[in-house]
């Protein structure tokens, strides 16, 4: 090699390498770089550009390497020159050559290769000339990180690309100032091969007091008037009705002065004022009561729950709660009963919210009472009916008996300003009228009861009755002021034997006698109705258990039909030999011609397309069979797969001709697909409508709703095990060695109960190895996946272990290009993490038949 100055195409000077030794034979020409640092850099990329003489006795190619090292310590004898211990690049031909009539650029060859992977401190390049008449112009080389980027307010430092074509370097963020991880999830950012950031998860809020900006980088802090609760990423708000905030970050707003909140006011809420005084308050004097009314403040405070407390000066514990004698009222009335005679009362009223505020009180006009006769009925209508009776002839009158019955109450009297304690003496006139004689002188004559206080029972001695009598009584009581009027009619009678009163009932009122027997009947009336409704209820739920019964026979009924139509549960024989000796066809293998082999699996496997010859006809098999030497495993879980395909019977479902057994190689005869499997028919075709597409579809779902119906679960969907007919219809193959028959080590994963095909797994497979009907229609969103991208592989090139971490961090398979948004979230609803969430096969039938129906629904694409 020659090191030589020219120029480049631009016309500027450049130093070059050039070998030309054609003359020479066995020519073994090398050159190397200095030592290159890698910087970390687990991939590097190489842009070359060099250019070829045209000679008959040249070569056209040469050969590029690369040595790993983690200091500079080349020699011109170390590392030794040749392909080992160099690891070998590419081996590059040009393209264009260049003779005497080449001009400029014209035979300037450019390439762009790969030095990976690199796991020390650095390397050197290497080429190696075997004949060649070439010039090396230009070694480029570079390498792709991911800068560093702010993404959901989270901070992702730089990053280098990882080793391999599909690498997804996992970085974890850091949340921006003034904001935390959303649900405790680390956000985390994956750089892939080229320098780009993809698969993001997890993300950060901002704390309360502080908003996102729009391009979610930075989190800023509520402006002065405006506030933001709690984390998240909604923006800040301005403050509620009279409520300010007076600095910047605010996670609330307090009130103005003179507004206040509730304790249970929300922070969203507007500040309110205590309301003005109670307007126009009136009242009432009804004897022992007062009524009294108002209207509702002019100033409400902007509230709702106004209400109103009272309070009543010098009023007895009998009124009111001790000791703060305070009411509460929703209402602007209020009525205060049992008040005593010969007082001066001073109530006030208060307008009051959730706030608490106490306006000062409002009094009312201070104005004697009532009457002391009053007080006493007030007294003895808690009173007992046992003060009454004595002898034959002699009736003890109480005031408090008497009083018991007197209603209504009697009369008020005007009361002297002068000291009324002192001057007044209250006096019972008692009057008693024969009922069973005509009024005569022989009668007791009015008498006069005085109490010693205002706290002590009358009583007066009415003698002079007649045995087996009845009387009416009547009761006036007369002061300083003069009479009031009588009570009503007491009825009592005298005993004709022993001389003992009673009360009659014959002078109570008609109405209250009509009253008391008419709740009385309605009473009976509503046990009536309760008992029949109670027995109609009982025999509705009689009825309802016979229907119940009936249902479930039918159901049963129904259930059998179907099992009958759709074919017994799957039975998995522990005995695969005597099981398929009980349900497969035996074929004589003379009657098998096999044509040529379309397949292989492990070493103990091949598949053929054959002929099953049948009198003069012969129809096309595909044939499994078996290799002399298979071990006795292999044998038995051959069986066992013939034992599974024996029980199926469903278009969609590739069908068991028969099986040789008795003979060897063991064999399993299937119907043959003329189309092959479903991702290379469609690597192959790549141009078929969506509706075709989704026809196609549907057959896979019918055939994998069968499997679910007889409780047969696959455990390997996947297109490279749906077989394609002529007439492009879809059925699912491979019960039993699919598992262990798939040549891509990128497509199984290894785990301690044995091989699974990763990609096409649902996530509880990969960690419980749980496998249901639900795993399975995870797995048919993935074929789906693969029908609408054309047999591309489910993601790509990454390795299991990116593939397992970026399932669990919540990445699904974006949608295929041109793939409807409606088929995209039939496959998102089948990979939704719970199995429970996942559709049933009918569900999934459904949806894909209305698509086909109404193809208007495909419009939107991604």
């Amino acid at each position: 090699w020659e090191e030589l100055s020219g120029r480049d195409v631009n016309g500027n000077t450049i130093r070059y390498h050039q070998v030309c030794n054609v003359d020479e034979e066995e020519q073994d020409n090398w050159v190397r770089s200095p030592f290159i640092d890698a910087r970390s850099a687990q991939r590097v990329y190489m842009d070359i550009e060099f250019s070829v003489m045209k000679c008959e006795e040249c070569r056209e190619t040469f050969a590029l390497y690369y040595y790993q090292s983690s200091a500079d310590i080349a020699t011109s004898t170390f590392p030794p020159w040749r392909e080992n211990p160099y690891t070998k690049i590419d081996t590059l031909a040009a393209g264009e050559r260049f003779d005497s009539s080449t001009v400029g650029a014209e035979g300037i060859n450019r390439k762009t290769l790969v030095i990976s992977p690199l796991s020390r401190r650095g390397f050197y390049v290497a080429a190696q000339d075997q004949g060649a008449c070439m010039s090396l112009m230009s070694l480029k080389l570079y390498y792709y990180y991911c800068p560093e980027t702010t993404h959901n307010l989270a901070y992702f430092s730089r990053t280098l690309s990882g080793g391999e074509v599909a690498s997804l370097v996992a970085q974890s963020g850091k949340c921006v100032s003034n904001s935390v991880y959303s649900n405790n999830e680390v956000p985390k950012y994956r750089c892939n091969s080229y320098g780009e950031w993809r698969v993001p998860t997890g993300s950060c809020h901002c704390r309360a007091g502080y908003q996102p900006n729009e391009e979610l980088t930075t989190c800023q802090g509520c402006s002065v008037g405006s506030y933001k609760p709690e984390n998240g990423n909604i923006q800040c708000q301005a403050c509620p009705a009279h409520s300010l905030t007076r600095s910047v970050g605010a996670d609330h707003c307090s009130c103005v002065d003179g507004y206040y909140r509730a304790d249970g006011d929300s922070i969203h809420q507007a500040c309110s004022r205590t309301p003005s005084q109670p307007k126009n308050i009136t009242f009432t004097l009804n004897k022992t009561s007062v009524s009294m009314n108002w209207m509702e403040p002019v100033i409400t405070g902007e509230r709702s729950d106004i209400f109103y407390r009272f309070n009543c000066r010098s009023c007895p514990s009998t009124i009111q709660p001790s000791p703060s004698n305070l009411h509460h009222l929703t209402t602007t009335n209020a009525q205060l009963n049992n008040l005593k005679p010969y007082s001066h009362y001073s109530i006030k009223v208060v307008g009051i919210d959730s706030i608490f505020s106490i306006l000062p009180f409002t009094p009312l006009s201070s104005n004697p009472l009532l009457h002391p006769a009053f007080f006493l009925f007030s007294l003895l209508l808690s009173s007992s009916s046992s003060y009454y009776s004595t002898s034959q002839s002699t009736l003890i009158l109480s005031s408090h008996l008497l009083l018991l019955l007197l209603l209504p109450p009697l009369s008020i009297l005007p009361l002297p300003s002068s000291n009324i304690s002192s001057t007044l003496v209250s006096t019972f006139i008692i009057n008693i009228v024969s009922r069973t004689s005509s009024p005569s002188t022989d009668l007791p004559l009015p008498m006069e009861c005085h109490p010693a206080s205002g706290e002590t029972p009358c009583f007066s001695v009415v003698s002079g009755l007649t045995k087996g009598s009845k009387y009416i009584a009547k009761v006036r009581v007369r002061n300083g002021m003069g009479y009031g009027k009588f009570s009503n009619d007491l009825y009592v009678a005298t005993s004709s034997a022993k001389g003992r009163c009673y009360i009659s009932t014959a002078g109570l009122n008609p109405a209250v006698i009509g009253g008391v027997m008419g709740v009385i009947a309605i009473v009976i009336i509503v046990i009536i109705v309760l008992f029949v409704k109670r027995r109609q209820a009982n025999k509705k739920k009689r009825q309802d258990v016979q229907a119940s019964k009936k249902l479930a026979e039918n159901t049963n009924l129904l259930k059998s039909k179907f099992l009958n139509v759709q074919g017994r549960t799957y039975v998995d024989y522990r005995d695969p030999h005597n099981g398929v000796k009980e349900i497969a066809t035996e074929l004589d293998q003379t009657k098998i011609k096999i044509e040529c082999v379309i397949g292989r699996g492990r070493w103990c496997l091949t598949v053929c397309r054959g002929k099953l010859i049948s009198g003069k006809t012969s129809i096309p098999v595909a044939v499994k069979r078996l290799k002399e030497g298979a071990s006795l495993i292999d044998h038995t879980n051959f069986l066992r797969e013939a034992c599974t395909m024996a029980q199926f019977d469903h278009p969609n479902i590739i069908q068991l001709k028969g099986v040789v057994t008795k003979s060897i190689p063991a064999m399993i005869i299937t119907e043959f697909m003329e189309n092959g499997s479903l991702d290379k028919f469609l690597q192959v075709v790549n141009e078929l409508t969506a509706s075709r597409l989704l026809e196609m579809l549907r057959g896979i779902a019918s055939g994998m709703n069968y499997l679910s119906s007889i409780k047969y679960i696959h455990r390997d969907l996947a297109a490279r095990n749906i077989l394609v007919s002529s007439d492009l219809v879809c059925k699912v193959s491979d019960f039993g060695l699919s598992r262990t028959l798939e040549n891509d080590p990128q497509a199984t994963y290894t785990t301690q109960g044995g091989k699974i095909a990763l990609r096409w797994t649902a996530p509880e497979c990969i960690r419980f190895r749980q496998f249901t009907s639900a795993s399975d229609v995870w797995s048919y969103g993935i074929v789906m996946w693969e029908v609408m991208s054309y047999g591309e592989k489910p993601y790509w090139d990454m390795s299991n272990e990116v593939v397992t971490e970026v399932l669990e961090d919540g990445y699904r398979l974006p949608a295929p290009e041109n793939c409807p948004v409606s088929i995209h979230n039939l496959m998102l609803k089948c990979w939704s993490y719970e199995a429970k969430r996942r559709p049933h096969p009918i569900e999934i039938i459904r949806t894909l038949d209305q698509f086909i129906k109404q193809p208007n629904l495909l419009l939107d694409t991604k």
